[in-house]
């Protein structure tokens, strides 16, 4: 039985943001991922695992979008200024006009991916051209304790950052608020993503065509 307090962190953690008040924006570019951590973080390997899937996605979808290369980075996370983003990009998830904090400006990648160690609620966003900034928060709170469960939340959050949004159906990836998904779902001995809904797909080929190539 997961107590109420661990049920409520399991919910902020993959649904992140409320639903965007626009349709997201996809890239124009091929993006490169930039993955900074401290240490040997086994969630590093999750990071690579989502790419995978999404570009995997892309291709069975016969989209002519990838997403980059990935560089890893070992430095001090700015942890303090990613908890004020994830604040910031919660109440205006998909908009522009966020301030984004300058130690976050300077990622290793078009799409940086932070992967902290304390406790704010993990974001995608904001999506300003040509840059976006995905936070993972630290991997010993709640839901990212429980097996399986990081490594949908980290493709949730990927899944923003190439544009799409949430949907209501708590058995599929891209659930979040303000529908009623439960991360603890995800739990699993088994390790696999959560799909992708039919009208997701047919969002991402609409972004991503065919014949889409990088500007």
């Amino acid at each position: 039985m997961v107590p109420r307090r661990a049920l409520s962190a399991l919910v902020l953690a993959l649904a992140a943001q409320t639903a965007p008040a626009q349709p997201l924006v996809g890239w124009t570019r091929t993006p490169t991922i930039g993955v900074v951590a401290n240490g040997d973080d086994p969630r590093i390997a999750l990071v690579d695992e989502a790419v995978r899937f999404w570009n995997d996605t892309l291709a069975g979808l016969g989209s002519g979008f990838r997403l980059g290369p990935v560089t890893r980075v070992d430095q001090p996370v700015p942890e303090g200024d990613l908890d004020s983003l994830s604040h910031a990009a919660l109440g205006a998830y998909g908009q522009h006009g966020i301030r984004v904090p300058e130690s976050l400006r300077r990622g290793p990648g078009d799409l940086t991916v932070y992967l902290a160690h304390t406790e704010f609620v993990s974001f995608a966003g904001p999506f300003e051209e040509g840059r976006r900034v995905v936070g993972i928060r630290g991997q010993q709170f709640p839901p990212l304790t429980l097996p399986n469960v990081a490594r949908n939340v980290i493709a949730h959050e990927i899944g923003h950052a190439i544009g799409l949004g949430h949907n209501v159906d708590p058995t599929l990836l891209m659930c979040g608020r303000p529908a009623p998904c439960r991360p603890a779902a995800f739990r699993s001995k088994q390790a696999r993503m959560f799909p992708l809904s039919e009208e997701e797909k047919r969002q991402l080929l609409l972004m991503y065509p065919p014949d889409w190539k990088p500007r």
